[in-house]
Parts: C-alpha cells; structure tokens; sequence
C-alpha cells in the first residue's frame, strides 16, 4: 500500500509539474523540481491520510463493555454494551489469546460491524 501511494503520487506530480512547467515558459529546471517534490509530497501524504486514516477511525471506533455468557464449545455468547443493548460474539472475534479467560463479567473491549444476521462484536479483546 504504501509503494503503490509512493509511485500514484509520484505520476500525479509529473503530470501537474509538466502542465505547470508547459504553461509557464522559460521556467528554471530547479523551480519544476520544486513544484515536483512538492506535489508529490502533498500527493503522498494525502493519499497516504485517505488511506490509514479510515483504519484509525476504525480502531478508535472501539466500545466497551460485559460479557454476558461465552461457551467455547459452542463458539458463540453475548455481550452487554456499555451504552446499552446485547451483542452477538462468535468465537473467530475473539483474539486467539484471549479465547481461554473469556468468562462471565469479563470486561472487553470491540467494534461493532453489521452482518447480514444483524450487528455483531468484532475484534474483541479483554480489557
């Protein structure tokens, strides 16, 4: 993702920086390096900010809250959130070191996503 946000900035700045450099005659050679580096810094970092900042959003975009019951051999329980309301949690959700001391009143921490069953707890962990 990253050499691939490099390299779409880097095309994108050519392109500016020679139709800058076309309508402007007679430009120094340093002047359209400049407006190159520039570009395409303020290119990278953009795409770079589209990019990771939804997976920001989304890791901050955590709740908290209660397990109601878990049974590992079932794979599946429920959860009480924090702001009210229960949650489905299936056992893939769950970090694989957390699957043992998942119990009853265990504090944990997720996201919620929509499935086509519904809301769901994912990326669950214990707080």
């Amino acid at each position: 993702m990253l050499f691939r946000s490099l390299v779409t900035s880097a095309i994108f700045a050519a392109i500016y920086g020679f139709i800058f450099a076309s309508l402007v005659p007679g430009i120094a050679r340093n002047i359209w390096l400049i407006s190159f580096a520039l570009l395409w810094s303020l290119g990278f970092l953009s795409i770079l900010g589209f990019v990771y900042g939804r997976r920001l959003k989304k890791a901050f975009k955590g709740e908290t809250g209660t397990i109601k019951w878990f049974d590992p051999s079932k794979g599946y329980g429920f959860l009480i959130r924090d702001k009210g309301g229960d949650l489905f949690v299936h056992l893939r959700s769950v970090r694989p070191e957390d699957r043992r001391k998942l119990r009853e009143n265990t504090r944990v921490k997720f996201t919620v996503e929509d499935t086509e069953k519904g809301p769901q707890a994912e990326n669950i962990t214990i707080i």
